[in-house]
């Protein structure tokens, strides 16, 4: 479990009310205002019980308790967003009170993650309500997915970083991969959906600047290192339009998930959406098993959840965009659902997951998920 204390989002208006010398069960964090992606509203409340958890009420209703182990209902400073996440720091979406496991507070945005192929095709009780809380391939709420108040990314730009040593093939495969992108087939697959001030996804991208930073990351990043490093690499001057493509020659451990994305600010407050991509290769669970020829297996697993995180970053950039009712992104629902290989622009050929269509869906013309719900296209 992760809990980093640096704080990344560019909103919060949270205040801390605290008695000179009173018990932590005294001490109180209210909510002010909306933070983009976290399960807190303003007027919701936080009171500490003084044993590392707190009580969360929201219009004065008791929801649940949350876990706080790093007491942030006591220290956490005015003008700092917070965020509801699970035990690894994954976003929790859907009903709060309903969620079947723990719940932190945290002041890391919360990871969207893609979860490995056993984790999504699994069905049986261990995972019941987990997929739906977390986004798993066709998930079992509302199968259209509705806007949340925020804006898309329209014309996105990638920006690649290679953080530690990585091969040429993968290097120069993924470069052709950002640069035949753009108005491909899954790209397009996205044109449906719009912003609340900022009109539609174009389906047209831009492949931006790639980095290189030799030293490796010695763990797993977190939501906070992984924007620290955009910042960073940007001179905390990064492209509010973009996706930052974090490529970690380390992997991310024993882990349930292949790739995530999320977002946040540099220490001037300049908005950066991130995902974090780590070293996959040989990981069973994170192959599509493509057949592309010239492809090594791990140039072709990071370009399917390439395809994946790219996707859901650009319809939902920061946690306030498309999800269905149980917060299931367009890639999540049809996670480790495939077709046909995708030709891109420049000639590419790639094995990719398939992408959500409300259109389709409600027409009849889009492919079946793990669900049978037809409505993925590619």
């Amino acid at each position: 479990m992760k809990r980093s204390s640096l704080a990344i989002a560019i909103f919060a208006g949270v205040c801390v009310a605290t008695a000179a010398g009173a018990a932590q069960r005294n001490q109180t964090l209210f909510i002010q205002h909306n933070t983009d992606g976290s399960q807190l509203r303003a007027g919701d409340v936080l009171v500490a019980d003084g044993n590392g958890q707190a009580a969360l009420y929201q219009g004065n209703v008791f929801v649940r308790m949350v876990q706080d182990p790093e007491n942030l209902v006591a220290t956490h400073g005015s003008g700092k967003p917070v965020y509801i996440t699970d035990a690894d720091g994954a976003m929790v979406r859907g009903n709060l009170a309903n969620f079947g496991g723990d719940v932190f507070i945290s002041e890391d945005a919360p990871e969207i993650v893609y979860y490995r192929r056993e984790f999504v095709q699994a069905r049986g009780a261990k995972f019941a309500g987990y997929g739906q809380a977390h986004g798993g391939g066709g998930s079992s709420g509302s199968a259209d997915m509705t806007l949340h108040g925020g804006n898309v990314l329209i014309t996105p730009t990638s920006y690649s970083i290679f953080w530690g040593s990585y091969g040429t093939d993968i290097q120069s495969g993924m470069a052709t991969f950002f640069n035949g992108f753009s108005a491909s087939s899954i790209a397009n697959a996205s044109t449906e959906y719009y912003g609340t001030t900022n009109g539609y996804v174009s389906g047209k991208t831009s492949n931006g600047a790639v980095y290189f930073d030799t030293n490796p990351p010695k763990r797993a990043l977190s939501t906070s290192s992984a924007v620290a490093e955009a910042c960073k690499i940007s001179n905390n001057n990064p492209d509010p339009n973009a996706v930052y493509f974090i490529f970690t020659s380390t992997g991310a451990g024993h882990v349930s998930y292949c790739a995530w994305h999320s977002w946040g600010s540099c220490s001037n407050g300049a908005p950066v959406q991130v995902a974090y991509m780590p070293n996959i290769s040989g990981v069973s669970g994170c192959n599509p098993n493509s057949t592309v020829s010239g492809q090594s297996e791990g140039l072709a697993a990071l370009a399917n959840v390439t395809s994946h995180e790219y996707s859901e970053a650009i319809t939902d950039p920061r946690g306030t965009g498309w999800t269905d009712s149980s917060g299931a992104e367009n890639g999540d629902k049809c996670a480790w659902s495939f077709h046909n290989n995708v030709t891109f622009s420049n000639g590419s050929v790639w094995k990719l997951q398939m992408e959500w269509s409300n259109n389709a869906y409600n027409s009849g013309t889009g492919y079946a998920n793990t669900s049978g719900q037809l409505g993925c296209l590619q």
